[in-house]
């Protein structure tokens, strides 16, 4: 069984500005834990307890949070890594870490725990696989990601970083990999392109293929996809749908009305008459207003005066 997992934090996301514009998106929160140990917690569950985390220059957020507040029983490492130029060069700074088979995965998705047991029991049952790669039916980003084709035995005989219409079955490739450590042989085979230095982990895999070595593939029944603001609101309503219930650990007035699903986080305060709900996460620091209303919304640290209602958004900037 795989071991090791290695996670990609290295970097603010373009497309999540500005709620990177002060801090790493790996450290943006989902009920009140950060996006990175949701992340690593289906990998905790399925029995992982060895991690690398590859962090940039501004994620000593990342390293402090989960040095004093995550699993006290894992042991983490972190690696550092300058520019942030893909999954490759990720495997780059994480190598001298590697010693066995391992996992590879990024925050851009949140798996479930059925899917990160599978990617880490595969080679029990596939010893001659040198990789897995995690596979998503997503026909509306065939061109926004990776895809592959499959050979009849379900195994992966092509993959391209630039997928095109003829790529099986509208399948794309999640960024949760699971490898032997064969794979930095040929990561040093892969050219650089242009003035990013940036080096493509598919090129890689189809080296693997084209030297008849099998790489296996798993389609992953479902995620959560983590690349826009919405996106981060998305993935809270979903977990507080599965909730189901309300969890305030804020003093709230009696005169506020909420319906559930509703979660606050400690450190903050809401006004009198007040509407939460339903599928509202308030973040700790924030200070909500006499008769403000939200629903379907996200409130990141920040106070929202008296009498507003807010529905469907992320409210990232004082108002």
């Amino acid at each position: 069984m795989i071991d090791h997992v290695i996670v990609m934090a290295a970097g603010p996301s373009q497309r999540m500005y500005p709620l990177t514009r002060t801090r790493p998106k790996a450290m943006l929160p989902l009920l009140g834990k950060p996006l990175i140990a949701r992340i690593m917690d289906s990998f905790y569950r399925a029995g992982i307890r060895r991690f690398t985390v590859v962090v940039g220059e501004q994620e000593g957020s990342v390293a402090a949070w989960l040095s004093s507040k995550w699993y006290p029983d894992v042991q983490l490492t972190f690696a550092p890594q300058g520019h942030q130029r893909g999954t490759a060069s990720t495997l780059f700074a994480a190598r001298k870490f590697i010693d066995g088979l391992f996992v590879i995965v990024s925050c851009d998705n949140l798996i479930s725990e059925e899917h990160a047991v599978q990617v880490c029991n595969y080679f029990e049952t596939h010893p001659s696989d040198v990789a897995v790669l995690s596979l998503f039916y997503a026909p509306d980003e065939i061109g926004q990601g990776a895809g592959v084709l499959l050979d009849p035995r379900g195994h992966v005989m092509y993959i391209s970083e630039q997928p095109t219409g003829a790529h099986q079955d509208y399948m794309t490739v999640l960024s949760v990999y699971g490898f032997t450590p064969a794979v930095l042989e040929y990561l040093d085979r892969v050219p650089l392109i242009g003035q990013s230095g940036e080096r493509i982990l598919a090129t890689a895999i189809q080296m693997m293929i084209d030297d008849h070595r099998t790489v296996g593939a798993i389609e992953a029944s479902h995620r959560v996809r983590l690349e826009t603001p919405d996106d981060l609101r998305a993935a809270n309503v979903q977990l507080l749908t599965e909730l189901k219930t309300s969890s305030l650990l804020s003093e709230i007035p009696p005169s506020v009305r909420v319906i559930p699903p509703v979660h606050v986080d400690p450190g903050v305060i809401v006004g009198n008459n007040a509407t939460l709900g339903p599928n509202v996460y308030i973040e700790s620091g924030s200070v909500i207003g006499a008769g403000v209303s939200l629903r379907d919304a996200l409130v990141l640290g920040v106070h929202i005066s008296t009498g507003q209602r807010i529905a469907g958004e992320v409210v990232h900037e004082d108002r």
